[in-house]
């Protein structure tokens, strides 16, 4: 099973109901308005979201609502999606850079520290990292020899010493033989301990001390182990943590046996502490790396939607990339261009640097025949024109009419010489 499925399959009941509740609000809904948004912000809180990351949510999603001029209620998924997705941010490993690196593991006792340490071991021996584990849980019954037992499955040594003995000098000893034998990595267990315990507060302050003057140098990380099941509690426990010890990063156990997997929204947003591993399951690799993009997908479990997402960013880089185009192959045009084409637009813009209609040459077929200059050479119609009409006088109808008479005198003439009167020939 690959990373993701595991994550899907652990967030699975927080999925059914957060993702379930919100589109059954979304179904009942035929419009987008305030009472739509207070379902929604109702249903985050259930969902052990928050109420500040809540109404955080929805203050966001309003405005893109408005922004993109979204009307239906079901296009409001995608925007959770989106701003969920901007709270969680990228993901923060373990810091692990320098030998060898220190990871201290607090938390309330039942929160699952034993059993993160010994999966965390697994994981390093997995890596080829030589570990040493320090078991300075000294106050809880049989702690150190259930340390043992993730130890020697784990395949890593641990450092003990009997039980009620002073954690801090544990510790000590620990990073001693660390350096010792070149281990790459050193995981210390603490005592279970809450904020109203001024003396275990006390010592976790006191092994702080211990590990700034053995390994000031190294690497360094403070995992708080927090319960999932517990919910919104989870997240004061952080706040009051915060205030002893200085928290780099999240374990979250029993995601898997919980509805109540918001909560890591919550404390990303509120606290600005990283998620770095959460556990989804009892087996020993069972404690995977945080990561956020995953866990949004897998919550949402919407696949389309981050399709769209990618599908409008695409779209919006070609539309960007058209416009410049078309701004260098169409560079504005300067001020008389512009002139010019918004006179012939307008007529009653026309400037004076433009030229009159009247030097505008006229077709020829508005010219007349006296506007034809005498060098012209005349065309061959009207040359065969005037050779017929030069023979012809001016008193035409006249002559043709005197040709008329004469060639009736002829006829007859021609008759008379046949039937009579000789007169009629002269």
């Amino acid at each position: 099973m690959g990373l993701f499925s595991k994550i899907a399959e652990g967030l699975k009941k927080t999925k059914d109901s957060f993702l379930g509740g919100l589109q059954r609000i979304f179904n009942s809904f035929t419009k987008i308005d305030e009472e739509l948004f207070e379902e929604l912000e109702e249903q985050m809180i259930m969902s052990d979201i928050g109420v500040e990351t809540s109404e955080q949510i929805c203050e966001s999603v309003r405005k893109k609502v408005k922004e993109r001029g979204i009307t239906e209620p079901n296009d409001i998924m995608e925007l959770i999606y989106e701003v969920v997705s901007e709270i969680m941010g990228d993901d923060t490993g373990l810091d692990l850079t320098k030998s060898p690196a220190v990871i201290m593991v607090i938390g309330v006792n039942g929160a699952g520290k034993t059993t993160t340490i010994g999966k965390l071991c697994h994981q390093f021996r997995q890596e080829g990292k030589k570990v040493l584990v320090a078991a300075a849980d000294t106050f809880r019954a049989a702690a150190i020899d259930q340390l043992q037992v993730w130890t020697d499955r784990a395949g890593v040594d641990i450092v003990k010493h009997a039980e009620g003995s002073d954690p801090g000098a544990v510790v000590y000893d620990s990073l001693e033989a660390a350096k010792a034998r070149n281990c790459d990595v050193v995981v210390i267990d603490t005592a279970g301990r809450l904020h109203n315990k001024k003396n275990l507060m006390e010592e976790l302050k006191k092994i702080n001390r211990i590990i700034d003057s053995k390994a000031g140098e190294c690497s360094r990380e403070i995992l708080l182990v927090l319960d999932a099941t517990t919910g919104q509690n989870a997240v004061s426990q952080a706040k009051l943590f915060s205030e002893t010890a200085p928290i780099t990063g999240i374990v979250l156990t029993k995601l898997d046996g919980t509805a109540k997997g918001g909560i890591v929204i919550s404390i990303k947003n509120e606290l600005g502490i990283p998620v770095k591993l959460i556990g989804v399951g009892e087996k020993i690799d069972d404690l995977q790396p945080f990561n956020s993009r995953m866990f949004v997908d897998a919550l949402f479990d919407l696949e389309d939607v981050k399709n769209k997402a990618a599908e409008r960013e695409e779209e919006a880089e070609v539309a960007e990339e058209i416009t410049e185009q078309e701004a260098e192959e169409n560079p504005e045009c300067e001020p008389e261009t512009y002139e010019v084409f918004e006179s012939e637009m307008v007529p009653d813009k026309i400037t004076e640097s433009e030229p009159a209609e009247e030097e505008i040459p006229e077709p020829e077929w508005e010219t007349g025949k006296e506007e034809i200059s005498e060098s012209e050479p005349e065309t061959e119609e009207i040359q065969e024109i005037e050779k017929e009409t030069e023979d012809i006088p001016e008193s035409e109808p006249e002559h043709i009419q005197a040709e008329e008479l004469k060639q009736e005198k002829k006829k007859k003439g021609f008759f008379s010489r046949f039937f009579g009167k000789k007169g009629d020939d002269e």
